[in-house]
């Protein structure tokens, strides 16, 4: 039985690698998940919720991780894609301009890739479900998948 010639060892070799890197579908997709941001409280919630207390001028804020900071709509649910499933993701709540409250997620945490943020105005904090078990129905974001 003779040995392998150096041009075949040459052929194995490079064969072996491009089999290695096309079937990687981890390396050559990223997964994601989404945030559906349920609308904030608006001026017109009643006093007696507490959430005045939370933020005086109901002028709230939102960032996750390194994006811009935007305004918290009180009219509609917003959604944020293009999360990475793997990283740890910051969420912080501005009030009057200014962070009030913040917090990290993984999205291996839950059941789910598609989240349900909003404001408990009974604990007056901002919390993170999975949208089948949330207690609130305002997340009305339409699903990607």
């Amino acid at each position: 039985m003779a040995g392998i010639s150096p041009r075949n060892v040459k052929i194995i070799t490079i064969t072996t690698l491009l089999v290695m890197l096309l079937c990687q579908p981890s390396l050559a997709q990223q997964e994601y998940g989404s945030l559906c941001i349920s609308p904030a409280p608006g001026d017109d919630v009643p006093k007696t919720t507490g959430v005045d207390s939370l933020c005086f001028d109901f002028k709230f804020g939102l960032k996750i991780d390194q994006q811009k900071a935007f305004s918290w709509s009180t009219k509609e649910s917003v959604k944020i894609d293009r999360l990475d499933l793997g990283a740890r993701h910051l969420v912080v709540v501005y009030c009057d301009g200014k962070p009030h409250q913040s917090f990290y997620f993984r999205f291996s945490e839950f059941k789910n890739r598609n989240l349900c943020l909003f404001l408990n105005d009974f604990y007056k904090t901002v919390q993170l479900w999975d949208p089948k078990e949330s207690p609130t129905p305002w997340c009305k974001c339409k699903s990607s998948e």
